[in-house]
């Protein structure tokens, strides 16, 4: 495993220039207007979801809004995230009716520690007790109080965000790698969103031909009254942890993005398409969507940045 050098990776990864131009809007869900961070995403009228194949030995589980992404090997499985506490059993039953064996889940990891996406981790470390549960330091400080030490909670007060605590078996550091049979985890510390997000990083074979998955920590500025990015006392390097990230995140090859949020990678619309199109090529293969997700996502953090800005004037 890499040893973690704190936050010099990301301070070297600010030197990657980039211009950055925000590109017509032509999908579904990223759209000029959820550049408003103020916006907040529907969690509302969600329903159960059958197990989503992805590509190669990587699986969409969930619920039709949110999800959790399984990678399954001969040797054992790896889960990251879990969606919430209230939907964790859906996530269960997408496992189980796709034909997989919650005893053979080897590792639950996370991309960041929000409770839509990980409040029922305490509910599968009951279920699968001989899984590692690994996360980062700043992930794992936030589970172990149930989400009361996350700076947004502190900011809000919204009990909603809160879960039931749990110790994490292990810490996960930039660069560490988690591997199970044939299939091996890369480890990206992308602070921002959290201070303890992380993105993966894995290879998928299709057709014959690998390519370069990677599975985001979590991009989305969460707005002046939720998250400031300028004066934030619970977070003070907010800012540049988020710039820094993006600026990372575009050095790491990408040919298949996803992310536990189902409108976020056009989950629904990658599926339709896939059906429509007789096996001819696979809709989740999209390098150009991996770069235009980052900049949208950039975009809505300069937003935020340039009107918190304009207010101090």
């Amino acid at each position: 495993k890499t040893v973690h050098p704190g936050r010099a990776w990301l301070r070297c990864a600010a030197m990657f220039v980039c211009t950055f131009a925000l590109l017509p809007v032509t999908h579904a869900q990223l759209t000029e207007d959820r550049l408003d961070s103020t916006l907040r995403v529907d969690n509302a009228n969600q329903t159960k979801r059958d197990a989503v194949h992805i590509i190669d030995n990587i699986w969409w589980v969930g619920h039709s809004k949110v999800g959790a992404f399984l990678i399954t090997s001969a040797e054992g499985h790896i889960l990251i995230d879990t969606t919430s506490t209230e939907q964790g059993a859906w996530t269960v039953e997408s496992i189980v009716n796709a034909g997989f064996e919650l005893t053979d889940i080897r590792y639950i990891l996370n991309t960041h520690p929000h409770e839509e996406h990980m409040g029922g981790m305490a509910m599968f470390r009951k279920l699968v007790p001989h899984a590692e549960l690994l996360a980062s330091k700043e992930t794992a400080d936030v589970m172990a109080t149930g989400g009361k030490t996350d700076f947004r909670y502190i900011a809000e007060r919204d009990e909603t965000d809160l879960f039931e605590p749990f110790i994490v078996d292990g810490l996960i550091r930039h660069g560490d790698k988690i591997t199970v049979g044939d299939t091996t985890l890369v480890a990206h510390l992308t602070p921002g969103h959290t201070e303890g997000t992380t993105s993966w990083t894995t290879t998928a074979t299709d057709n014959g031909r690998d390519y370069d998955v990677l599975i985001f920590g979590g991009m989305s500025a969460s707005g002046a009254d939720r998250a400031p990015l300028l004066d934030n006392d619970l977070y003070p390097e907010i800012a540049a942890d988020f710039q820094q990230s993006f600026d990372y995140l575009r050095t790491l090859n990408c040919d298949v993005y996803l992310y536990p949020r189902a409108s976020s990678i056009k989950l629904d619309e990658k599926i339709a398409e896939r059906e429509q199109s007789d096996g001819r090529g696979n809709p989740f293969v999209d390098p150009e969507g991996c770069q235009r997700y980052i900049n949208f996502y950039e975009a809505r953090f300069q937003k935020q940045l340039a009107e918190e800005k304009a207010a101090r004037r």
